[in-house]
């Protein structure tokens, strides 16, 4: 099976987020499918990591922070495993396809859908990798997949 997850699925598979549990269960249902993984995932799925270590940290006292960055550091290395082991596989696209793609998406969709810019790239990258089913945490966003025909599973947990 061809699957794409946006990069708040794959956060959630990774760290402990509140609905993490749930988006795992809903992996594990689906017989663990091979995600695809562009460098934009890279990016924002690590991002996303040290950006919550950076909010947590502020509010901390120095002895609580320790645990903030090994809360990081475990989400990191169980990012960093997902690759090795390929459940999440590398893969490259014409970025600017995809950027022409969610333009068109975005005249299409984001005055009806409030599609984000980030939205917009996720589902044009799985339309572009021929994707059979997309993962998401976002409601926008599965919106927005299932309006380009993609099959969506989504564990709603960012509101609309």
């Amino acid at each position: 099976m061809r699957a794409y997850a946006d990069s708040s699925f794959i956060l959630r598979l990774v760290t402990g987020e509140a609905d993490s549990p749930e988006a795992i269960a809903e992996y594990r249902r689906l017989d663990s499918p091979k995600l695809f993984y562009l460098p934009l995932h890279a990016l924002e799925v690590r991002n996303a990591i040290l950006q919550r270590a950076f909010h947590q940290r502020r509010a901390l006292s120095s002895g609580q922070r320790q645990h903030v960055a090994r809360e990081r550091d475990a989400a990191l290395a169980r990012l960093e495993h997902l690759v090795v082991r390929r459940a999440l596989l590398d893969v490259s696209l014409d970025m600017d396809g995809v950027v022409a793609q969610a333009v068109n998406f975005s005249a299409k969709h984001t005055e009806r859908l409030g599609a984000r810019a980030i939205d917009l790239l996720h589902v044009a990258g799985a339309l572009a990798l021929e994707s059979e089913l997309f993962l998401t945490t976002d409601g926008r966003q599965a919106q927005l997949a299932k309006a380009e025909g993609l099959k969506v599973v989504s564990i709603a947990s960012e509101t609309l």
